[in-house]
């Protein structure tokens, strides 16, 4: 059993700060090196962080860098070739969600990394914030009975101008968003996607439409999907075109059972009301959560699974159904009719 991972970090972009700060929060974990092709990007995290090695050429890291695990930080079209290096020198993954633009893709990474007997996980992240912790718990303990409809809205301003001011999109970070033809389902709506199967499990379709309000990105930046779970409903309802909300994001959620229903405030409170119309605020430490939380977390069971032979709650081999979801939203929104997904089907072929 290993006592001690050292990581080798690839892609020191504006997500790897979160990255970073994890590891540097977990016991027995050490980031030994950096691997960025831009030279400005490497020089602020190793300073920020104190790591000397770092690399522009992924490969001559392997070769002179002594590491267990490599966390993959980079854009999606990127991943194949790490993950390809990476297993097959042995290296176990952790990888940026989406992680794969295309299934066939994801099947390739999750089969070499069966081949040469490495762990893969997907940094999915969502799941691991308290509320949506708490909501499965309260799912669990059958407070609202069977589950009929589940209900996601997310609204913001970013991808139109506020006021003279040019749409938050065009000044982000990742930069490269608003040249993404595929945009909102696969770069927000994948994590929703995600907490639903989180905690209502495997659906069995989707039905999906896309659109357009702004003028200045190349792809979707409004989307409706629908989720047919059988014995329940799910509706993740989205947009950065809303003028709803003119500072932050405003994401609540509803879920309707047969003896109550949880609403999910915009802040994190949740409140269960019952059948007979009393509400309920369960106790938990939901002011002040991050998303830096939620990647501690996701980290932290990524060092547990390995250093303790656990699985994997995001491993490759389950979020593949999370990516096919987030796919065939497209075929659906482009053939205007329902997709039935194939699930455990897809590791078969």
């Amino acid at each position: 059993m290993l006592n001690r991972l050292r990581i080798a970090l690839v892609g020191c972009g504006p997500v790897s700060e979160r990255h970073l700060l994890s590891w540097k929060n977990i016991p027995g974990v050490e980031v030994v090196a950096l691997c960025d092709r831009h030279e400005e990007n490497l020089k602020q995290r190793s300073s920020e962080f104190g790591i000397k090695r770092t690399f522009k050429d992924f490969k001559k890291l392997l070769e002179e860098v002594d590491c267990d695990i490599v966390d993959i930080a980079t854009r999606p079209y990127s991943h194949k070739e790490l993950v390809f290096e990476s297993a097959q020198a042995g290296k176990h993954i952790l990888c940026q969600k989406p992680f794969a633009p295309t299934l066939r893709e994801a099947q390739e990474m999750i089969g070499v990394c069966q081949d040469k007997g490495v762990r893969f996980m997907i940094c999915e992240n969502w799941r691991w914030f308290i509320w949506f912790r708490t909501i499965r718990d309260i799912l669990n303990s059958g407070e609202i009975g069977e589950v009929k409809y589940a209900r996601i809205t997310s609204h913001s301003w970013t991808s139109i101008p506020k006021g003279e001011n040019p749409p938050l999109l065009l000044e982000h970070p990742q930069s490269y968003l608003k040249d993404m033809e595929r945009l909102i389902i696969y770069e927000l709506g994948i994590h929703f996607i995600d907490v639903f199967r989180f905690l209502f499990g495997d659906a069995n379709s989707v039905y999906a439409r896309t659109g357009r309000m702004s003028s200045q990105i190349a792809g979707e930046d409004l989307a409706l999907i629908i989720l047919d779970f059988g014995r329940m409903y799910g509706i993740i309802d989205m947009n950065w075109c809303s003028r709803y909300r003119k500072n932050k994001q405003s994401e609540q959620m509803l879920i309707e059972g047969s003896k109550g229903s949880i609403i999910l405030e915009q802040q994190g409170r949740i409140q269960i009301v019952r059948g007979d119309g009393k509400i309920n605020l369960p106790e938990y430490d939901w002011k002040g959560e991050t998303k830096l939380q939620t990647h501690f977390r996701l980290h932290k069971h990524f060092v547990e699974g390995i250093l303790e032979n656990r699985p994997f709650q995001t491993d490759a081999r389950d979020n593949i159904k999370t990516l096919e979801i987030a796919l065939k939203c497209y075929d659906s929104a482009q053939d205007n009719k329902a997709i039935m997904l194939e699930k455990d089907r897809l590791l078969k072929r």
